[in-house]
């Protein structure tokens, strides 16, 4: 973390050096409300510090644009002045739930793509026509919208695009189904229902262009392989949260007043999740009005293994990092941005899970003593009947033992910063890892760790 890093902690890092920035915090201000944002992730100079952010508004008039640091911002830090400008955008009818940019490889155009009412590509091509803030014009050109049915296709909630195979794009739906998608001849390679109600997210798991997982409003992650769709895994199902019944919502007097309001049980749907970009092992995920951070192992499935307790209110977005394994992000309705690292909290889990084995270890091996039976005629309180209060006492201490592993670490943030309202997206620069960048209301702004 750089000494004038917008975030405070008690923990330095280090920052690299020739940032193309020359201030810790650069803004953006939209005309419209920011709800989806995202890096490019080309590595050519020109593409640096461009971003792709798309609006929120309910009538057919939203509009994703194209934005770059302008190499003339002010290194100032000026709140109300913009460091960032617009290259090009487009009109929408309905809002993008989400944009990515073409993962690197060995392509020549600059492609993007986003999801809203259905799966949509665009192009950018520059123009010889410079803005004001010194940044080259582009136009976007609409390449493909693609749909599963021609008559009526449900809405996208979220999309992944596989980051080892650029023609392969994943969607999820809430018609409950997850469609793998071939770009280059825009048709759907295969289609599953992924989950028993609407899916929410999906996401590659990191270095497979067959393994994906999905969270849906059954309050479950499930994973998936593309090369045997016949079997699937629940690596994680939320535990049920308490809310006032129908007829206490709809409000029963006399259950008002005497206190009584009857309560009933559901589970919680799973919103968001993100796959760690380095380790194939570990997914992020939180459910609607939590304000904590499930992570779960696959290897692990059906626990939790970490949890990232922090926010005061809901939690709205997450992402890995894209340089360290055990560094995570998010940000929520709190205006709070919390940057984790869960190395320790992995670290005090992997004591617990070998605690549990040794103490379970002997506990079986206290009962097959004391199953082998007393002598006859054996006196009160002999050796044979400590055997077998030792062996009563290892195995409670192994069923409590094996309940604490299954119960994840709480995990504190590292980093925080306030924004000043809550923050509905952030994305973390893959090109250059110290930056990251948060929306909330109109405003757009990348913070350097």
């Amino acid at each position: 973390m750089s000494s004038g890093s917008p975030f405070y902690s008690t923990t330095a890092a280090l920052t690299p050096d020739g940032l193309a920035p020359r201030k810790e915090i650069c803004n953006y201000f939209s005309s419209y409300p920011v709800y989806s944002l995202a890096w490019s992730r080309r590595e050519e100079p020109a593409s640096a510090f461009r971003m792709a952010v798309s609006s929120l508004l309910e009538a057919p008039t939203n509009t994703l644009q194209i934005v770059q640091l302008s190499p003339h911002h002010d290194p100032a830090h000026t709140p109300d002045r913009a460091d960032f400008g617009v290259m090009g955008e487009r009109a929408l009818d309905y809002p993008l739930t989400k944009v990515l940019w073409q993962p690197p490889g060995q392509v020549t155009s600059d492609l993007l793509a986003g999801v809203g009412d259905s799966l949509y590509l665009w192009e950018c091509e520059p123009t010889a026509e410079p803005t004001k803030l010194g940044l080259r014009q582009c136009a976007v050109h609409e390449r493909a919208k693609m749909t599963t049915r021609a008559d009526y296709s449900a809405p996208i909630t979220s999309f992944d695009w596989c980051p080892t195979d650029p023609r392969l794009i994943i969607t999820s739906s809430i018609d409950t189904t997850c469609t793998a998608w071939d770009i280059e001849v825009q048709q759907p390679k295969t289609q599953l229902i992924a989950h028993d109600r609407e899916v929410f997210d999906v996401a590659f798991v990191a270095g497979s262009q067959d393994v994906f997982a999905s969270a849906g409003a059954d309050g479950s992650v499930r994973m998936f392989d593309l090369r045997a769709l016949e079997h699937s895994t629940i690596l994680y199902e939320a535990p049920a949260a308490v809310a006032p019944s129908t007829d206490a919502v709809l409000g029963d007097a006399h259950d008002s007043a005497s206190g009584n309001a009857r309560l009933s049980s559901f589970t919680p749907p799973l919103l968001r999740l993100s796959c760690n970009l380095l380790d194939p092992n570990y997914i992020a995920t939180f459910a609607l009005d939590s304000n904590r951070v499930v992570i779960l192992d696959v290897r692990n499935p059906g626990n939790a293994v970490v949890q990232l307790a922090g926010h005061q209110a809901p939690v709205h977005a997450i992402a890995w990092s894209p340089s360290s394994s055990s560094q995570l992000c998010s940000a929520g309705a709190d205006a709070r941005v919390l940057v984790w690292d869960i190395h320790q909290a992995l670290v005090a889990r992997q004591h617990q899970q070998r605690q549990a084995v040794a103490t379970a270890a002997q506990a079986k091996h206290l009962s097959r003593l004391s199953a082998r039976g007393p002598a006859m005629d054996v006196p009160p309180q002999s050796p044979h009947q400590q055997l077998q209060s030792s062996a009563i006492q290892a195995a409670a201490q192994a069923a409590a033992a094996q309940a604490i592993s299954q119960q994840p670490v709480i995990a504190a943030p590292s980093l925080t910063y306030a924004a000043r309202l809550p923050v509905n997206a952030l994305a973390w620069n893959q090109n250059s890892p110290e930056w990251i960048s948060i929306a909330f209301g109109n405003t757009v702004q990348t913070l350097r760790l």
